[in-house]
């Protein structure tokens, strides 16, 4: 294939948690004409591809099985064809960061619904994960119930729109079914560009239980991973607030391997006691605290959140659990077990989810809770993991697959002979499609 009137580059491409790295040829077609010409030469050529637009894929979702497979990414077909302010609609394309997007909207005092944290994730990305976020509701559980309709570029080079019930193909399919070029998606009036964010500081299971029936805009709870009862837990809400304020502070959401650099070399120095002192640390500085802040900075307030994996030298075990029912005993089980074997995970965070009232090709809510478990792998042996795995399994802890590819999607016929990760290899070498 000649790629002299393209731009591309050989790079080394990683999971975000750092798990899997691999060498790569990545293509950056300008334009959909280009992009049409890219995957008629791979036909021809009898070559495969995978979509890869931001970096905050899990695992192998985006990872190419070696250079012969291209990484296409989407960067340059990232405009915002139109805002409806009036009937709170928005058609943007597919290589868009929501970062940049909610930058944008935000003065329209508008915003998406269910923003996922990382900083670098596309709209084409989270149509294709059906990503969870903050503010589940019964009506908008997951970014995909917010898509009215998609444009789709098919293998055989035809673009085709897709709305209603024929979005289950798309959403939650992690691009197996096409390449996702734009997305018409339903937005959320804000009261204006501010929320007003407060902590408070919860003792036991109990609290955390109780504090999730209060209703907020934005909610989730993060666990103290060492259990220390002066600070079990802290619950972060934050509501809309009328307020003409400007507090919106700019954040440099690029990674500089500087910064990669100075974050792996902390990676060396973190142990049982400075991981129990940084949180210790955390709870001090966060209890008790209301602020005034930008909705674009509430999603993104600091561009080092997304590199968190770089602390993690042999990377990031991300679980995120489901529990459906009886979720103050899973959650003691769960975190006994932590405790008993001494496994101290970077983060423990949980958020409240609702059913999809849609049915979509993967989608991993249920009414319940998810609660997302992050492992150093540097600090936990091979033996513990293996045995956090077992009780899992054991314990019938439902796992959102999107995150984890201990157990893998069972996916439908696949009729995309050209698309093919790391991820869909590992499904089809088990015959699982």
């Amino acid at each position: 294939m000649n790629l002299r009137n393209f731009k591309f580059e050989k790079k080394v491409i990683y999971s975000w948690n750092n798990n899997i790295k691999s060498k790569a040829l990545v293509i950056y077609p300008k334009n959909i004409e280009q992009l049409k010409i890219i995957l008629k030469n791979l036909k021809k050529n009898k070559l495969k591809y995978l979509i890869r637009t931001g970096s905050c894929s899990y695992d192998s979702k985006s990872i190419n099985l070696n250079m012969d497979t291209l990484v296409i990414s989407l960067k340059f077909l990232n405009k915002i064809k139109k805002i409806d302010r009036k009937n709170k609609l928005i058609t943007v394309e597919a290589g868009a960061f929501i970062s940049h997007v909610i930058k944008i909207i935000k003065e329209k005092s508008l915003t998406l619904y269910s923003v996922p944290g990382g900083e670098k994730v596309s709209i084409g990305g989270a149509i294709s994960a059906n990503t969870i976020g903050k503010d589940s509701s019964s009506k908008i559980s997951s970014f995909g119930d917010s898509i009215l309709s998609l444009d789709v570029l098919t293998e055989n080079g035809k673009i085709k729109n897709y709305s209603k019930n024929t979005l289950n193909k798309f959403v939650g399919a992690f691009g197996v079914n096409g390449i996702i070029l734009s997305a018409k998606i339903k937005l959320k009036h804000m009261k204006s560009q501010n929320l007003l964010v407060s902590t408070k500081i919860l003792n036991n299971i109990t609290e955390i239980k109780k504090e999730f029936n209060k209703k907020f805009e934005y909610h989730y709870i993060q666990v103290d991973p060492f259990f220390r009862k002066n600070h079990y837990a802290i619950s972060f809400q934050a509501n809309s607030i009328i307020s003409n304020r400007n507090v919106f502070k700019k954040i440099n959401l690029r990674s500089y391997k500087i910064d990669e650099h100075f974050l792996k070399f902390l990676g060396f120095f973190i142990n049982f006691f400075t991981w129990k002192i940084f949180y210790k640390l955390f709870f001090l500085v966060s209890k008790k605290n209301k602020e005034l802040i930008d909705i674009h900075n509430f999603h993104y307030n600091s561009r080092y959140k997304h590199l968190i994996p770089k602390l993690c030298k042999d990377g990031l075990n991300d679980y995120e659990i489901l529990i459906k029912d009886n979720f103050e005993i899973k959650i003691k089980n769960l975190f006994e077990f932590l405790r008993k074997f001494k496994i101290y995970p970077m983060y423990i965070i949980i958020k409240k989810l609702y059913k999809s009232q849609k049915k979509y090709f993967y989608q991993f809510n249920e009414n319940g809770y998810a609660v997302a478990v992050a492992l150093n792998k540097s600090l936990i042996s091979s033996e513990k993991l293996s045995i956090f795995k077992s009780f899992l399994e054991k314990n019938k802890y439902n796992l959102n697959l999107a995150k984890t590819d201990e157990k893998q999607v069972i996916l439908k016929r696949n009729d995309n002979k050209l698309f093919l990760s790391l991820y869909k290899k590992m499904i089809l070498d088990r015959n699982e499609i």
